[in-house]
């Protein structure tokens, strides 16, 4: 048999998107009818997929060289491999399992729709010749011609004379492979009533898939070298750590299965925290940008099948969920964030003349402007009147709620030379805090506008900063305040200062300080934060940090990242993660869990000198 067809390449990535589209109606048909939430199902596809994709990758790449795969410049690693994807996919799945709280129904649609897409994907696999099989004499032998794997191998081995000839039959183990996740797909749907466990059908599918693809590595081709390599008995050291994970993952599921059924399982009927779900989107709409240099077009493309449907159900359900217009409309606006950067990350790829680096390495000064948003619900306990207690000064405790909408522009001027950036600039701000006594059982809405001056010098050590905010400024109590009677959860005033220090090398490693610096503005909740984090090689262009914001009574961990979108547009997001304190409670709040509170933010730089 002779399989030659123009232009294979082609043909693989066809079937690959294919295989993102036909999972993606199967799982809006079956989600509609077994009633699981979309979204979730969605999500959880859609990032299992992005960290299998780029665990691969990555796990083929220097570490060293992970900064170059970040702006665009190692595109000469372009190599793959089964068990740093395996890893890293199943490790997302188990993280966003837990973050969206996704139930059984969820995970068992994920357990046989998975194998069938890499059954579809193995078409164009077949088509392109690549991970071709040994030489056979069987009657369905594949004989592939000049341009393809098998028969660049056969012609370097001596076994075939020229460019002329087809290659030699081969085994065609990716028709293997399709048929067999095919039948992985059927056994895992047929048998998935028979679990009892949220976890059970992945295990069960994945030992499936790695005993299976254990036996088709008999019948791969391998070079001799890396994870191929013979060790005993013709077993490979990838065989050997294919059949190590195969019998784990259904020990695994046999012990699950043996534990006791502690409740009654009910189907999901309704939408995990919503809150989850935005945080989410943002996150990975975030991550695909960053690391979009280790995609190809059409994994991009597969990518958005299911992302960008997910993006607009976010949108939708975050819009019928808020009563208020102008939250429904700030935050539903948001949602265009991850619409542009999945766009973006899908242009088309074009051969980068210059680094962002080495761009803003020559590039003396030049301006910004910049839009940002933020928004909350965060939970505060107001203490006042201090009096004598049992052990020492006690206060009087009133509970409150503020839920905030906050959004700013600002301009500023950029200035560099050989050893230091100086940066001075302005910030328009304005929105509303509510603010609800949960003790007394009121609320108050706030009008917070404000106008916010800073200056900021950096040298490759450290970094000094200071400004002003000036306006109609409240925040949230989070100190006791010494007088008898308060009638308000916020303190006010028309002045308040901000700082900024920063010590180590920006662009590698840092530690910073910071109190009131935040885009568009720290206010209701104004906190001390700490932070490490790392300019990623870029030091004006990239960030990621993570860090704790603190006060005399709260505290919470938060992430943030900035990234350019060429030379000129960058985004930035900051999450301030929610739960309990963790280092100090009051008894009154003990019951009020903290929420997650977010920063978004675009800029647009340009006057280049």
């Amino acid at each position: 048999m002779k399989i030659e067809v123009a232009d294979p390449g082609m043909w693989f990535a066809f079937f690959y998107v294919l295989s993102f589209a036909v999972t993606f109606v199967l799982i809006v048909v079956f989600s509609l009818r077994k009633r699981i939430p979309l979204l979730p199902v969605l999500l959880l596809l859609i990032s299992a997929s992005f960290f299998t994709i780029a665990g691969s990758r990555l796990c083929t790449v220097p570490v060293g060289e992970w900064f170059n795969v970040i702006d665009g410049s190692a595109i000469h690693y372009n190599g793959r491999h089964a068990i740093g994807g395996l890893a890293a996919g199943f490790a997302a799945l188990f993280l966003t399992t837990e973050f969206l709280k996704t139930g059984r129904e969820s995970l068992v649609l994920y357990a046989w729709i998975t194998p069938a897409g890499f059954g579809i994907q193995k078409a164009g696999c077949l088509l392109n010749g690549c991970c071709f099989g040994k030489v056979t004499d069987l009657p369905w032998g594949i004989c592939y011609p000049a341009g393809t794997g098998a028969h660049y191998s056969h012609f370097a081995q001596g076994l075939i004379s020229g460019p002329d000839d087809l290659s030699l039959a081969v085994h065609p183990v990716q028709l293997y492979e399709m048929i067999i996740y095919f039948s992985i797909a059927f056994i895992v749907w047929r048998a998935s009533s028979r679990f009892k466990k949220d976890w059970s059908a992945v295990l069960f599918a994945l030992s499936l898939s790695l005993s299976a693809r254990f036996l088709v590595e008999f019948l791969r081709y391998h070079d001799g070298s890396g994870p191929g390599m013979k060790l005993i008995a013709g077993i490979s050291m990838l065989q050997l750590a294919l059949l190590t994970a195969a019998a784990a993952s259904f020990v695994s599921m046999l012990v699950l299965e043996s534990r006791p059924v502690r409740k009654v399982y009910v189907a999901e009927s309704a939408d995990p925290p919503l809150r989850n779900s935005f945080i989410l989107v943002i996150g990975l709409s975030v991550l695909i940008f960053v690391f979009r240099g280790l995609f190809t077009s059409y994994e991009m493309l597969a990518l958005n099948i299911r992302f960008v449907p997910a993006i607009l159900l976010t949108a939708f359900y975050v819009f019928a969920s808020l009563r208020t217009t102008g939250y429904r409309l700030a935050t539903t606006s948001s949602m265009a964030v991850p619409l542009f950067l999945v766009f973006h990350a899908f242009s088309p790829d074009t051969v980068k003349k210059e680094s962002v680096k080495d761009f803003y390495g020559r590039v003396g000064s030049y301006k910004s402007v910049d839009f940002s948003i933020s928004e909350g619900d965060f939970y505060s306990t107001l203490m006042y009147d201090p009096h004598e207690g049992q052990c020492g000064t006690a206060y009087t405790h009133e509970d409150y709620r503020h839920l905030y909408r906050m959004a700013g522009g600002g301009f500023s001027v950029v200035k560099k030379d050989e050893s230091s950036v100086t940066t001075g600039g302005i910030v328009l701000y304005g929105g509303v805090s509510r603010e609800t006594n949960i003790s007394k059982q009121w609320e108050k809405d706030n009008l917070l506008i404000g106008v916010n001056p800073s200056v900021r010098y950096d040298t490759r050590w450290y970094g000094v900063g200071v400004g002003a905010h000036f306006g109609n400024i409240r925040w949230a109590a989070l100190s006791p305040v010494d007088k008898t009677s308060f009638d308000r959860g916020t303190r006010y005033s028309p002045v308040m200062p901000e700082a900024y220090l920063r010590v180590g090398v920006r662009d590698i490693f840092d530690i910073q300080y910071n109190y009131g610096f935040n885009r568009p503005v720290s206010i209701p909740v104004l906190m001390h934060e700490l932070s490490i984090g790392s300019g990623l090689g870029v030091a004006e262009a990239y960030s990621l940090r993570l860090g704790a914001a603190l006060s005399e009574q709260y505290s919470c961990l938060f992430l943030s990242g900035e990234a350019l979108l060429g030379t000129r547009t960058g985004i930035y997001a900051k999450l301030y993660f929610g739960g309990d304190d963790f280092y100090f409670s009051w008894p009154s709040t003990d019951l009020i869990g903290r929420t997650a509170r977010l920063n978004l933010g675009l800029s647009y730089r340009f006057g280049f000198k």
